[in-house]
């Protein structure tokens, strides 16, 4: 008999993500990792808790969404067997609402404030819309202090992470009691300039004339410049809000730009800010905040502020890079284990498990390596002890403790070798 033919799999090409997702590759990790650390830190300092709501949620969550997207779908997941369609978030605002009626926590506590980091996805223009969402949000009672503090929360963040060159653009979007009078107002302004913006603006006059600040068309833009301001048409409750807001940003010392052009979501109310950064190779905003009061009493809870702030993995990713920040994956590994040879690796299996046992970080580089190639990684990885095992040591039960800086080394039987790192770490 022959040798028996061997089975070659079938080849076929990997499909390319689709389009709208990213992938986060290792070379990225570090720079996100990094962020995240000081996220995690000043959330914790400035007394947010953490909270996961679902991926998916019934659909009827998000009608406002629905009605404010602009060739924006929610991803939903439709069977028979269901009542209501299933919806994938596409941000993570109408989950955080939802959770703080369905918990009650309005009878818990007077103020929640939480962080959050969550995947969201929706469908654009008929292509997937991938993010990872990450933020603070504030629900309760809370004084204008609040919003002077959480723009100080996220602008701490950014410079923090190493990003400068930041400015805080701001407004006030006024209420359900200012707002609507002053759209009446623009109507009446926009209509007379009409023939100076562009198709879709002249569509928003009459549904909704203050989206008009946000086109980027130079055209649209010079019209806009020089209508009426909203901070003229205030409420009184809402232009005493705003005061407090920018003496407190005052007090901090810290540089704002009110911004017009700056309207927030359909659901925006009162304050409304972005973060943009300005750098050599282009501008970002690196994240929206302000209040979305009304959709706690929109969704069937009581009146009550909702103040927040959102960016995404993505938009911090971009920032990173556009300022050429280098970062590194941190390594807490205070031991680097050196084995030699086929044995060798094999004893390094136990006693890498024995010193993890004993609360000392080791690591060791897999796969075939001289000793030389495995030294310059030890040294490479920052710590004081390399154990190197070769054949002789594997037989012998012995191991070769390597003082990293210095080069000195000293032999150990395996028996002893976990008490002489612990005293040359100092434990």
């Amino acid at each position: 008999m022959g040798r028996p033919k061997k089975i070659t799999p079938a080849v076929e090409k990997a499909p390319l993500r689709l389009p709208g997702t990213f992938d986060v590759l290792p070379e990225q990790q570090a720079a996100f990792h990094s962020f995240m650390d000081r996220f995690l830190n000043l959330a914790s300092t400035f007394g947010y808790t953490r909270i996961d709501t679902p991926m998916v949620e019934d659909a009827r969550l998000f009608k406002f969404w629905q009605q404010a997207a602009t060739g924006e779908q929610l991803l939903t997941l439709n069977t028979a067997a269901r009542e209501h369609v299933w919806a994938v978030k596409p941000t993570n605002i109408f989950g955080l609402v939802r959770a703080y009626l369905e918990h009650r926590y309005f009878e818990r506590e007077k103020v929640s404030k939480w962080f959050y980091a969550s995947p969201v996805m929706y469908i654009s223009k008929g292509a997937l819309r991938q993010g990872d969402e990450l933020g603070f949000q504030i629900f309760g009672e809370t004084a204008p202090i609040a919003d002077a503090q959480i723009i100080n929360l996220v602008m701490k963040l950014f410079h923090e992470v190493g990003l400068n060159n930041l400015s805080l653009e701001i407004n006030n979007i006024g209420c359900l009691e200012c707002l609507p009078p002053y759209q009446e107002v623009l109507k009446s302004y926009f209509k007379e300039k009409k023939y100076d913006l562009c198709e879709n603006c002249v569509e928003l006059v009459d549904t909704n004339p203050v989206a008009i600040f946000a086109c980027t068309n130079i055209s649209c833009s010079t019209v806009a410049a020089e209508a009426p301001v909203l901070v003229d048409y205030l409420c009184e409750n809402c232009r005493h809000h705003f005061i407090g807001v920018l003496e407190g940003l005052d007090e901090l010392g810290m540089p704002y730009n009110l911004n017009q052009k700056v309207i927030g979501k359909p659901w925006s109310r009162r304050t409304i800010f972005e973060i943009r950064y300005k750098g050599e190779q282009g501008d970002l905003t690196l994240g929206t905040g302000g209040h979305a009061d009304d959709l706690i009493q929109s969704l069937g809870g009581t009146p009550a502020s909702a103040l927040g702030f959102n960016t995404s993995m993505e938009t911090v990713l971009n920032a990173l890079n556009l300022a050429n920040l280098k970062f590194t994956h941190k390594t807490r590994s205070e031991v680097f284990l050196v084995p030699l040879g086929d044995l060798a690796a094999k004893k390094t299996l136990r006693l890498f498990s024995d010193l993890w046992s004993h609360n000392i970080a080791a690591s060791e580089f897999i796969g075939p390596g001289s000793i030389k190639t495995q030294l310059k990684l030890a040294e490479s990885s920052k710590v004081s002890i390399a154990l190197i095992i070769g054949q002789k040591e594997a037989r012998e039960g012995t191991v070769i403790l390597r003082d990293v800086r210095s080069g000195m080394q000293e032999l150990f039987t395996i028996e002893r070798i976990i008490e002489e790192v612990k005293k040359r770490l100092g434990r």
